[in-house]
């Protein structure tokens, strides 16, 4: 049974809804990226190549279903589906790429610049390679079953007698990269785990004095790779020195499990990025699936579903991006309250913290002196 009108509008709505929300988060990555030099974090920068992406994709779903109604030939129809084709399935590539660099970053010792040289071949792959496919298939038709591209219900996609096409060419390669980017952060994880764990056996069982020479071997084993792929210069007005002495109430060990969280900090938000990713494509799967073994009878639940949530690519990135830069948007705020009030800390002075610093935030300098102080030093990155 097919969908009724008003089903069919609430689909439209839901797809509108969405792209706005994309349009407006990537407006929003594009302007504060481009504003300051301070959001040009080594993760925000591949966030801000996704945007474009993702605009794009916001694009085609503001058109909703208006490509349908005007027909399968028509311009719009036609536009829409490539527009689908091409920039939907990017996100799933950056995302590979963000993972990628992890890796890079930990087995393989590459710098901060070597990643950085990366970045074009990085565009390249994630712009380049759809848009071969998307540029294929639209040349492809035959006089059975017409073009490729045309009416697929909820919008203007490969259309309905070429759905094996969908799995092939746009479901199965995003599936296929999800895969093999969850495999990247599953063994970086452990890695990290088994160094963390490390440090908890040996505060257990061994003497303060071998717990504090254990700690530092191990905390340079986790930190030394990443240190060099997001290595900083400390003279910038955001940076902070965090010090701590055997003196003080914090002891080596717990400063140094502090680092490993701030470690953490960064799988985290990559991992983000990784987790909305699989999220606005798993109900449109789903659905694919559905239409595959029952395609005479559309499930309105998802397909509402699955427009909804694959228009929301930029804005659940957006949230990502705003996340990682909220300390910096913070220490913005204070500093300029702070000129116009003149009383609090000096300009360009970020309150101190000691403990979940997020990682593609800062670089790592950890340095020993003979009195048995740790310092930490924390700037932003280079740009």
């Amino acid at each position: 049974m097919a969908l009724t009108d008003e089903q069919l509008r609430a689909i439209s709505v839901a797809e509108r809804v969405g792209g706005s929300s994309s349009l407006l988060g990537c407006a929003f990555i594009v302007t504060t990226y481009c504003a300051s030099n301070a959001f040009r974090k080594p993760v925000n920068r591949l966030i801000f190549y996704a945007s474009f992406g993702n605009a794009f994709s916001a694009v085609a779903s503001l058109m909703s279903r208006d490509g349908v109604t005007e027909g399968r030939n028509s311009a719009l129809c036609l536009a829409q589906a490539f527009f689908i084709q091409y920039w939907m399935p990017t996100d799933s590539l950056w995302s590979f790429c963000m993972a990628l660099n992890i890796y890079l970053a930990f087995y393989r010792k590459y710098s901060a610049e070597n990643l950085k040289k990366l970045e074009k071949w990085y565009f390249l792959l994630c712009y380049g390679l759809p848009l071969i496919v998307a540029t294929v298939l639209s040349l492809i038709k035959s006089t059975e079953r017409g073009r490729v591209y045309g009416p697929a219900l909820i919008w203007c996609s490969i259309a309905e007698p070429w759905q094996f096409l969908r799995l092939v060419c746009f479901y199965g390669p995003v599936w296929v990269v999800s895969i093999a980017t969850f495999v990247i952060y599953a063994i970086a994880s452990l890695h990290i785990h088994r160094k963390i764990k490390a440090l908890r056996v040996a505060k257990e069982t061994q003497p303060v004095s071998k717990v504090i020479s254990i700690t530092r071997s191990v905390t340079s084993n986790i930190t030394a790779a990443t240190a060099r792929a997001f290595a900083f210069e400390p003279a910038t007005p955001y940076s902070t020195c965090i010090e701590s002495q055997q003196s003080q109430t914090g002891s080596p060990l717990s400063i140094q499990i502090n680092n490993n969280k701030a470690m953490w900090s960064y799988f985290r938000y990559s991992f983000l990025f990784f987790i909305a990713m699989i999220a606005t494509w798993t109900p449109s799967f789903v659905n694919r699936i559905y239409d595959l073994t029952n395609s005479r009878e559309p499930n309105f639940g998802l397909n509402l579903a699955g427009a909804f949530v694959l228009s929301l690519q930029g804005f659940w990135n957006a949230i990502i991006y705003t996340s990682t830069a909220l300390p910096i948007l913070k220490s913005q705020w204070a500093s300029k309250v702070t000129s116009k009030t003149h009383w609090g800390p000096p300009r360009g002075v970020v309150e101190r913290e000691t403990a979940d610093i997020p990682l593609e935030d800062v670089g790592f300098d950890g340095r020993s002196n003979a009195s048995s102080t740790l310092s930490l030093a924390i700037c932003p990155p280079v740009q």
